[in-house]
C-alpha cells in the first residue's frame, strides 16, 4: 500500500513541477526565447535529481509517517 501512496504522490508533483516550470517560463516572459516545455522538463529533471539525492532521507520519513 506504502508503494501505491509514494508512486501516487511522486507522479503528482512531478507533474507540478512541470506545469510549475512551463508557468515560471511564461510569466518570466523567457518563453519568447526557449520553449516553454524545455523549462518543465528543466524543472522535471530539477525535481528527479533532488529525489534521487535525498531518497533514504525521503523514505524514512515517508515510512515513520505510516507508522
Amino acid at each position: 500500500m506504502a508503494i501505491i501512496i509514494g508512486t501516487a504522490f511522486f507522479l503528482s508533483v512531478a507533474y507540478f513541477s512541470y506545469t510549475f516550470g512551463q508557468c515560471v517560463a511564461t510569466f518570466s516572459r523567457l518563453d519568447k526565447l526557449i520553449n516553454k516545455k524545455i523549462f518543465g522538463v528543466a524543472f522535471l529533471a530539477f525535481y528527479i535529481n533532488y529525489v534521487y539525492t535525498n531518497q533514504a532521507m525521503i523514505v524514512d520519513v515517508f515510512m515513520t509517517a505510516l507508522t
